[in-house]
């Protein structure tokens, strides 16, 4: 047989280039290269905004250990009434701190939530079975030490959780200790929100909390964790709607004027989490609900949005759009939503009771204003002064805080001094705004010198609101309020001369650790803290007129160019100080919201409160602490009595008593002198 033939290679052909087909390639990859390469400066400009972060961190912690260094040897060079200030400042600044301390979210949560390591978790008392079925969801700063609080507690319980966040709060929580998760951690934290407003990462996030929700079934047990100011986070419109929609008509029912009752209403109808349909996703699962509160030590019905309590989302949110001419401005879509006619429905919803609540949701406020009071009043006694716990809960306008404020202090004085009686007490008080009182808290708490002790201690706390001015300098509504209570309580003095014979302070401090814009927590107060800023302006506009009328005169009579010029240079330095005294004048600061730059100019930042211990944030919120000391003045017979510079005593067996009249000695006081002046306003 011959060989066999080898096969020929088939020739390929050649390849013919199509420059659409190339050029459209070459546009995918570059498009492809862009993203990476933006992909890869947003990393850049995040890591380096993050090490900004953490520098700016370290840096206001180092400040803060600077001041205190300073403060301390400034401390210890102080006598007499001075000495007498700081040692009422610390006291009151433990008593504030104590409360701050006592609704940390690390600290409360393992006082109210037990487990017995096998199968029992306990919350206020109730218990709940545990089988391998526990988990957790939450929105909020608060749901970041409380969910790492709770999951320490019920370890290996828990099955998974979910954590919605504020910006930041990733990072803030890897800088504080108390905040650290377990490292094996089961909870997923997702920053969303951008400035108070919702975004798409919230509503992905809140989505993908909702679908794990509803694979629940009847042997689990949800726990919810909701904290105050959440509805940047908690926020899934209706999938029918858009997220901007959504937006749209809350902003137009802001605009017209509407009730944040009626906005919250409007809400639940857009929402698919709110208005009870998280606890309806969940069901048949039992819901726990754990919120941080400023309004009450009891669930209320719009708390956090309630997304575990019941709403019927009927036609209320159509008459509220109709009452304000919103309803014909709505896209069609919302509108449609609106306009349904059937109320929303699920089988969660054969679970209502009575009352509107669902039978397999259990509430429970963690942690609140009441909370902290109870253990400030510990620290009172401790400090021999008597406390008298009376509103946690306080709303309003800081003014009006301050004048009532002041009301209530002059009538316990005015009660022991036997001016006054219960029923007139009831009178004044029955009616209040910020602080009302029954007759029967007005029995209890109606004072008698017998029971006075060393002192009255008046525990109170709340939510007051600033109406802020188009461009607000630095402060807070405690050192607004610190100020007010100051003036007020000059104004009362004179108006009752009986009053001047106590000392009285007061103390606002915020329980998130910041007062407004500032790192300061509060502020502290007594009559002479404001008035005495006045004689200084004084003085410095004295000197001011008096440098112009030389430098005029020196002008009239043709004197030498020199004289001239130094007079002037003279009158432009001392107008340059009249300036920066009137710019801390209480009523230049409270018209322009810039109280802290008059705290920060006399008595070398004294009258600021800072925490000792702790950080810059607690990453608990419920409200802010006040705390009114009421003392008789008391000789400690070393010639300085509570003034500054003068003897001024109450005491009748003082000598120094019996060379003055009352009248003369109150005019003498003087606790307010002036530090570094600082220039501007810091932003």
């Amino acid at each position: 047989m011959g060989k066999p033939q080898k096969k020929r290679p088939k020739k390929r052909k050649a390849r013919t280039k199509d420059p659409e087909a190339e050029e459209q390639t070459r546009k995918r990859v570059q498009a492809i290269e862009e993203k990476r390469q933006k992909v890869i400066e947003q990393v850049h400009h995040s890591l380096h905004q993050r090490r900004m972060e953490k520098r700016a961190l370290q840096n206001a912690t180092f400040e803060k250990e600077e001041r205190a260094r300073q403060k301390h040897f400034r401390d210890i060079k102080k006598k007499g009434s001075e000495k007498m200030m700081l040692e009422i400042r610390d006291k009151l600044s433990n008593v504030v701190e104590t409360g701050i301390k006592c609704v940390y979210t690390s600290v409360i949560i393992p006082e109210k939530i037990k487990y017995d390591g096998r199968s029992i978790l306990s919350i206020k008392g109730v218990r709940y079975r545990l089988k391998n079925n526990l988990h957790m969801v939450g929105w909020g700063k608060e749901a970041v030490t409380m969910s790492a609080a709770f999951e320490r507690i019920v370890g290996k319980q828990l099955k998974k959780g979910w954590m919605v966040v504020p910006r930041k709060s990733i990072f803030m929580m890897w800088s504080f200790p108390e905040a650290f998760p377990k490292l094996d951690s089961h909870i997923s934290y997702v920053e969303g929100g951008v400035d108070g407003q919702p975004d798409e990462k919230s509503v992905e996030a809140t989505r993908r909390i909702v679908n794990y929700c509803k694979k629940l079934k009847r042997k689990d047990l949800l726990i919810v964790m909701l904290s105050q100011g959440i509805d940047d986070l908690l926020c899934c419109p209706r999938e029918e709607i858009t997220l901007r929609d959504k937006l749209r008509v809350l902003n137009r029912l802001k605009t017209a004027g509407a009730t944040p009752e009626e906005i919250n209403t409007v809400r639940n109808k857009l929402s698919a989490v709110r208005g009870g349909d998280l606890a309806r996703f969940a069901y048949p699962a039992r819901v726990v609900t754990l919120i941080t509160s400023d309004v009450s030590d009891e669930p209320m019905t719009q708390l956090s949005g309630g997304p575990c309590v019941y709403d019927p989302k009927d036609d209320s949110a159509l008459q509220i759009l109709a009452k304000y001419r919103v309803i014909d401005r709505l896209p069609q879509s919302v509108r449609e939503l609106v306009e349904e006619t059937i109320p929303w429905a699920m089988a969660a919803d054969k679970q209502v009771t009575e009352n509107n609540k669902f039978r397999f949701v259990h509430e429970y406020v963690i942690a609140c204003n009441a909370d902290a009071m109870e253990c400030m009043s510990v620290e009172v006694f401790k400090l021999g002064l008597f406390p008298l716990k009376l509103n946690s809960t306080c709303f309003g306008e800081v003014q009006e805080f301050a004048r009532e404020y002041v009301k209530l202090t002059s009538l316990m004085i005015l009660a022991v001094e036997g001016k006054i009686t219960r029923l007139d007490f009831y009178q004044e008080m029955k009616e209040s705004p910020i602080c009302s009182l029954t007759d029967k808290k007005v029995q209890e708490i109606f004072p008698a010198k017998d029971k006075w002790g060393l002192g009255l201690c008046l525990l109170l706390g709340g939510r007051q609101t600033v109406n802020l001015c188009p461009e607000p300098g630095k402060g807070g509504p405690n050192q607004e309020l610190a100020l007010y209570f100051s003036l007020y309580w000059y104004m009362r003095t004179r108006q009752f001369p009986i009053l001047k014979e106590y000392t009285v302070w007061f103390l606002g401090g915020s329980s998130y650790g910041k007062d407004g814009n500032t790192s300061a927590a509060g502020a502290f107060s007594y009559k002479s803290l404001g008035t005495d800023v006045y004689p200084e302006f004084q003085k410095a506009l004295s000197a001011y007129q008096t440098a112009n009328a030389k430098w005029w005169k020196l002008i009239e009579d043709n004197r030498r160019e020199y004289e001239i010029q130094r007079a002037r240079e003279e009158m432009v330095e001392l107008e340059i100080i009249k300036n920066r005294y009137a710019s801390i004048i209480p009523s230049t600061v409270l018209k322009k919201n810039n109280t802290n730059l008059m705290f920060r100019s006399i008595n070398d930042e004294d009258e600021l409160l800072e925490l000792k211990t702790g950080n810059y944030y607690t990453f608990t919120n419920v409200g802010d602490l006040h705390v009114i000391k009421i003392v008789r003045f008391q000789c400690i017979c070393d010639s300085i009595c509570h003034g500054h510079k003068d003897t001024i005593c109450y005491d009748k067996e003082c000598p120094v008593n019996l060379t003055s009249d009352v009248e003369k000695r109150s005019k003498l006081q003087y606790c307010c002198h002036m530090g570094a002046l600082k220039e501007g306003v810091e932003n």
